[in-house]
């Protein structure tokens, strides 16, 4: 692809331009990228771990945690606070700091979604809770604070606009169509260059539309609700699928956020990863009116995953 080209999304009246030659464009302003410094005190390591309210405990097999679920205390919302109400929580996923979790045994990683299973449960039951969202950043400019790897957990008492225009497009797909969106999409890009990895469960996606440079959906091929509804096969599955997509990510040093998307109540959904690489920055044209510039064609970017082609000289991408 050399000439720039205007994509909607699949279901969604979103809109991206696949702009391949602004990936070469001038680039003054360094964005920061640092989290914390190795030299400081990280307070998710086992030795400054003090205080905290936990809700969550992996032990693994040493009897003590290995995976751990703890009420933010810099928190955004609280439970105490009726002008905005709701509870955040950190779930760090390993003692060990300076791990990523592409670092991690497939095993380990099925035991981080067992941990996101039972807090999203958890939260999603509590009185006043509208939503509940998991997601990860990693890497300072994909909003990461703290190196130890770490994913969080909001329980929100709205339903943001976001996930509800996305429900009401997939509900009038479902009704236009009589199917499920996202499973005609992994029928539809099945054959296609798209593909980045799939198995018996999983299908990986760098989505027609991506709104991401190197963005990607992991998708379970079984039409699921929630992420509680995994079984253990598919969540070893996602685990596999994580270490490849996200190893990548870290080969090139490119910051992401993921987010588990899930049914919002007792409607009918598919749940999904949707990955978010991070690697440029949103300018005016994006702020403005939502329309993204991606530099990256999704077509290549699965290129990139397959491990067919590397990134050259152009460390920003």
């Amino acid at each position: 692809m050399s000439k720039p080209e205007i994509r909607k999304d699949y279901f969604k009246d979103d809109y991206v331009i696949i702009a391949p030659n602004r990936a070469r464009r001038p680039l003054e302003t360094k964005v920061a990228a640092a989290v914390l410094e190795d030299n400081k005190i990280c307070h998710f390591c086992p030795d400054n771990f003090h205080g905290e309210t936990i809700t969550y405990q992996d032990n693994g097999y040493n009897n003590e945690w290995e995976i751990v679920a703890v009420i933010n205390k810099f928190a955004a919302l609280n439970l105490n606070n009726n002008s905005a109400y709701g509870q955040t929580e950190v779930i760090i996923e390993t003692r060990r700091h300076g791990m990523d979790i592409n670092d991690f045994s497939v095993e380990h990683i099925v035991r981080v979604l067992n941990a996101y299973i039972n807090r999203y449960t958890a939260l999603r039951s509590m009185d006043g809770i509208k939503h509940v969202v998991i997601f990860k950043n990693e890497g300072g400019k994909a909003g990461a604070s703290i190196a130890h790897t770490h994913s969080q957990v909001y329980a929100l008492p709205i339903l943001p606009a976001k996930i509800e225009n996305e429900a009401k497009a997939y509900a009038k797909y479902r009704l236009e169509h009589d199917n499920c969106p996202y499973c005609d999409i992994i029928k539809l890009e099945a054959e296609r260059p798209r593909v980045i990895w799939q198995d018996d469960n999983v299908f990986v996606l760098s989505p027609y539309a991506s709104d991401s440079p190197y963005g990607a959906w992991l998708m379970p091929k079984r039409h699921i609700r929630l992420i509680s509804e995994l079984t253990h096969s598919e969540k070893e599955s996602f685990a596999t699928a994580m270490r490849l997509v996200l190893g990548t990510l870290d080969k090139y040093g490119i910051a992401y956020n993921y987010f588990v998307e899930n049914a919002v109540n007792d409607e009918d959904y598919h749940m999904h990863i949707k990955l978010a690489p991070r690697p440029n920055v949103w300018a005016g044209l994006e702020l403005g009116t939502g329309v993204i510039i991606n530099p990256i064609p999704p077509e290549y970017a699965a290129r990139i995953y397959r491990d067919h082609v590397a990134i050259q000289n152009e460390p920003r991408f």
